[in-house]
């Protein structure tokens, strides 16, 4: 997998979507689109988005009916250095006020804020390969709060599958007492699932609603 660890605001950032009829999934695919110039995420990954303070749209007709489609937290794919993007199958189009959305990306409205809500993510069991970009030629992908590092935990071990295992703390080269997570190879065997998290230089996770920092890495995960 290809991600960004990040928890900051896109701040300018436009958002678009579009409602196209499907006939092969559900009724429509769903676009929605976000565009802000330079957003610094590593192109071809996958990140968490938090967005607010758009227009409501809502499936009303589908069986299973969406109240606010834009209002909420997706994944989203990078598309380009410009360009994030997330594509939904729905039943209905979606509708504001008895407008549909076009086949085309048309701007929704309301004032938005976009947050990046990415400094944890979650891997299953098994081996993997942790590689950093070069920081000489993606710096923007190579950006830390000052004594930030990442966090490596199993969770879920023992038979009863309910205990954490002890946390593991790496670096990317620029904290010397710190292992370099740049092309380790780490296990993970015997665990449900191992948490990678970025936290600060006393050892506290990224508070749930602070979208202030500049930590921005650029990370690949290989699974071995």
């Amino acid at each position: 997998m290809e991600t960004t660890l990040t928890k900051r605001t896109l701040s300018g950032a436009v958002v678009k979507a579009s409602s196209v009829f499907e006939s092969n999934q559900n009724s429509y695919k769903i676009t929605t689109q976000i565009e802000k110039t330079g957003h610094n995420l590593l192109i071809g990954g996958t990140v968490n988005v938090k967005i607010t303070g758009l227009d409501i749209y809502s499936n009303i007709l589908s069986g299973d009916p969406i109240i606010d489609f834009f209002n909420q937290e997706k994944t989203f794919k990078v598309v380009d250095a410009n360009t994030i993007k997330s594509e939904i199958y729905v039943k209905s189009k979606l509708y504001n006020n008895q407008n549909s959305l076009s086949d085309t990306l048309i701007t929704i409205g309301g004032t938005a804020l976009v947050q990046i809500n990415n400094d944890k993510i979650t891997l299953k069991s098994g081996a993997y390969n942790f590689e950093l970009l070069n920081n000489v030629n993606y710096p923007n992908l190579r950006v830390w709060d000052a004594g930030y590092r990442f966090k490596l935990q199993e969770k879920g071990i023992g038979s009863a599958g309910v205990y954490s295992g002890v946390s593991d703390f790496y670096s990317d080269g620029t904290i010397n007492e710190l292992s370099d997570l740049n092309e380790k190879d780490l296990y993970f065997r015997y665990c449900e699932y191992v948490e990678l998290l970025i936290i600060d230089a006393t050892g506290n996770n990224i508070d749930n609603n602070d979208y202030t920092k500049t930590t921005n890495i650029g990370l690949i995960i290989n699974e071995l």
